[in-house]
């Protein structure tokens, strides 16, 4: 892990943007939460801006989370209507997250966002949608990755025949990237809470921007969320949220 670690090290010349752009398209009136916790965990894990495309229903609440976030709306759901504006903030990122909190939208429009997109990382409601997009990161935990084993008999396979890379969340994370294989063992029985998997969404997506490939930044990202609930875990037990992993990752870097 130690070399990921330093490749996420910046020149003393860099300057604003250069260290990653993140883009977070998700959330609804009912999940508001779920792109904030995406977006925040993408800041903390060292993303220079990240911007939130969401429900214009959701908009305040999700801007409330954060003053560091820029958010901005699609309308009243995801359609062919919110395409443009989509991609070109797509344009604009390194990186775009799809899928946290994400309930209200038109599937052909969705498709057709993700046949231009440049770099995604697809988790939640647009997993199984998206399955035929190729060499993309999916963040499937095991309910959501049950359409891979159906439709190619596991997901080390649908990595393999794809040349996207898995990410399957569980007490052992297992990371499957084309014929490479790795697993996380970082984390604790605390991190059942709802939210660590859009905290850990982010962070991939923040790792891939600042230049990490899918492989990497995969296994990196299951290791500090991991890192960042045991650490969370030592405060604050069963008592644990998401937001705690979030102001963890930080030290989590730091550290290592």
């Amino acid at each position: 892990m130690e070399q990921l670690f330093e490749k996420l090290e910046r020149p003393s010349d860099t300057h604003k943007g250069q260290n990653g752009r993140v883009l977070v398209i998700g959330g609804s009136g009912k999940y508001t939460g779920a792109p904030a916790l995406s977006a925040r965990a993408a800041l903390r894990a060292g993303a220079d801006l990240v911007k939130v495309l969401t429900a214009e229903e959701a908009k305040p609440a999700v801007q409330s989370f954060s003053e560091n976030l820029i958010v901005e709306s699609y309308g009243d759901e995801f359609d062919e209507s919110s395409l443009e504006k989509a991609w070109e903030l797509d344009d604009w990122a390194d990186t775009t997250v799809i899928g946290p909190g994400l309930i209200d939208f038109d599937e052909k429009a969705l498709k057709k966002f993700a046949e231009k997109a440049q770099d995604l990382v697809i988790d939640a409601g647009a997993i199984k949608h998206l399955l035929e997009f190729q060499t993309h990161v999916f963040t499937p935990h095991s309910g959501e990755a049950k359409i891979m084993r159906e439709k190619y008999g596991s997901e080390k396979a649908f990595a393999s025949e794809t040349g996207n890379t898995v990410l399957l969340k569980g007490e052992v994370d297992k990371i499957f990237s084309g014929d490479k294989t790795a697993d996380n063992r970082t984390g604790c029985a605390g991190m059942t809470v709802g939210g660590t998997g859009d905290v850990l969404t982010g962070i991939v997506a923040s790792f891939r921007s600042q230049g990490l490939s899918k492989f990497e930044a995969s296994r990196l990202a299951a290791f500090v969320n991991g890192k960042a609930g045991e650490k969370a875990f030592e405060e604050f037990g069963n008592g644990l949220v998401a937001t705690d992993l979030i102001d963890e990752v930080p030290e989590i870097l730091k550290m290592e």
